[in-house]
């Protein structure tokens, strides 16, 4: 090649060699990627798949023990109807609480009644009880004084 001139590259070989540098590049990347993996630090998760499998096991027998229960057999027209029978039943017990409790508060309410009449009768005979005592006493004084004192009186007979 003489002094003066440039060399000028094959089109091709130019283009060889951008490809061979980029490859160079994509090489080193790939490089640096492969040892900055090495370098991760992957933790262990063996002891929390355990227990999320132990999770899972117990959460399928408790669904299998609900799905084993009675009220999940029933349709929910099947169901409608046994809460409807129900709450009659409930509503029927306590219609009959309730006439009991009406009945039993009559009752108290008429025995109490009558206790108070009883009083009141009570009351009115010891009035006339006293007033019949009293009316007697009096009548009693005025016979002896107006009656038998002075009968005794004549026929001299002295008291005290």
């Amino acid at each position: 090649m003489p002094e003066g001139r440039t060399t000028e590259l094959d089109p091709a070989a130019e283009a060889f060699e951008v490809l061979r540098g980029e490859v160079a590049l994509m090489r080193r990347a790939v490089m640096g990627l492969a040892a900055e993996r090495a370098a991760l630090e992957i933790p262990d998760y063996s002891e929390s798949i355990g227990e999320v499998t132990r999770m899972v096991s117990y959460i399928g027998k408790r669904l299998v023990a609900l799905s084993e229960l009675p009220a999940f057999a029933l349709s929910p027209e099947a169901f409608s109807r046994q809460i409807t029978l129900a709450s009659e039943t409930a509503r029927r017990q306590d219609r009959e609480i309730i006439l009991n409790a009406r009945d039993d508060f009559r009752g108290a309410a008429s025995d109490l009644a009558r206790t108070l009449q009883s009083a009141r009768e009570a009351h009115k005979q010891n009035k006339w009880l006293i007033w019949s005592a009293s009316g007697g006493a009096l009548v009693g004084m005025l016979v002896w004084a107006f009656c038998i004192a002075p009968i005794l009186h004549r026929l001299g007979i002295a008291f005290g």
